[in-house]
């Protein structure tokens, strides 16, 4: 009878065992999220390390390829892009959703010539990192709508590259962008126009949607997503009150950061215009519908997205 008691007590210790390590494990289901490097990974670099510490995947890009590549093959639960890239891909295989926008626009115009104006670069030629993407779509919006305005664009992939014909003389002219340009900033004399006003004296609108969180629709209600969204926003929101803090975690996070250095990031962030809205519809649509009236109808998908592209 005690052999028959101890074999039962085993037994069941090893069902209860065999329970909990399996709880366990589909506790720590792992999440795989990519986002580029510069401002987006900046905001969220507390939230990019935690999940990284705990087993995640997290890959930090620069440039728009592999953000593209991760839309087309659906192989990431979270992407962090440009808000026109992700209605362009909602509205080609509505995969992805929007969850928030955190970056309300990080563009300037930077010189080593004194301007005051959009309209002295008449003639001259500037550099703009991003063809199709943010930058480039802001930047087009801005002169194409100064009446006899001719400004030849030239293209390089990201904003260090820009930032490096500046910094060599190679180029007068160019759009550059937080937190890298805070760094150039300590070190040359420059004149910079604020793109997310002069956004404003176009528009009406204090700024536009750049960046945000996308998620995989199908995977939206999935505790763990739900878990590292939550992490996301924190981070987003303690970046805007603690800017030392974020900058101290995005020198942990990747190399292009702790190049920069904790006191430049910590000067650039007031200037990211991180913030989140409850409900952010109404921007998000007259950027992506004034992108559609001005010609950019490709870089968003050739239509609105609808309600079912905004996931929270």
């Amino acid at each position: 009878m005690k052999k028959i008691l101890l074999i039962l007590c085993l037994f069941i210790f090893g069902m209860t065992f065999t329970s909990c390590t399996i709880s366990q494990d589909k506790d720590l289901e792992k999440v795989s999220v990519i986002m580029p490097t510069g401002t987006p990974a900046l905001g969220l670099a507390e939230a990019a390390n935690d999940l990284i510490k705990n087993g995640n995947t997290v890959e930090i890009t620069a440039g728009a390829d592999l953000l593209v590549a991760a839309f087309t093959q659906a192989n990431y639960d979270i992407i962090v892009a440009p808000v026109n890239l992700g209605s362009k891909f909602y509205n080609t295989n509505q995969k992805y959703g929007l969850f928030k926008t955190f970056v309300w626009g990080n563009l300037y115009l930077a010189s080593k010539k004194e301007i005051s104006s959009l309209n002295e670069l008449d003639g001259k030629e500037v550099v703009v990192f991003g063809k199709n993407s943010t930058p480039d779509i802001v930047f087009r919006t801005l002169i194409n709508n100064l009446d006899g305005l001719n400004v030849n664009l030239k293209y390089v992939s990201d904003v260090s590259e820009a930032n490096a014909l500046l910094v060599s003389n190679q180029a007068d002219y160019v759009i550059s962008a937080e937190p890298a340009l805070s760094k150039l900033k300590m070190n040359l004399n420059l004149s910079v126009i604020d793109l997310q006003k002069e956004w404003q004296k176009l528009t009406g609108f204090s700024s536009y949607p750049q960046a945000g969180i996308f998620v995989k629709i199908d995977k939206y209600n999935d505790v763990n997503i739900k878990a590292a969204l939550t992490k996301l926003h924190n981070s987003v929101n303690s970046a805007i009150l603690n800017p030392e803090k974020a900058a101290s975690e995005a020198v942990q996070l990747h190399n292009s950061f702790k190049t920069l250095g904790v006191e430049v990031l910590t000067k650039a962030i007031p200037n990211c215009n991180y913030f989140i809205l409850d409900n952010e519809i109404k921007e998000v649509a007259y950027y992506l519908q004034t992108m559609i009236d001005l010609g950019f109808s490709a870089q968003v998908g050739g239509k609105l997205p609808d309600a079912a592209f905004y996931l929270s």
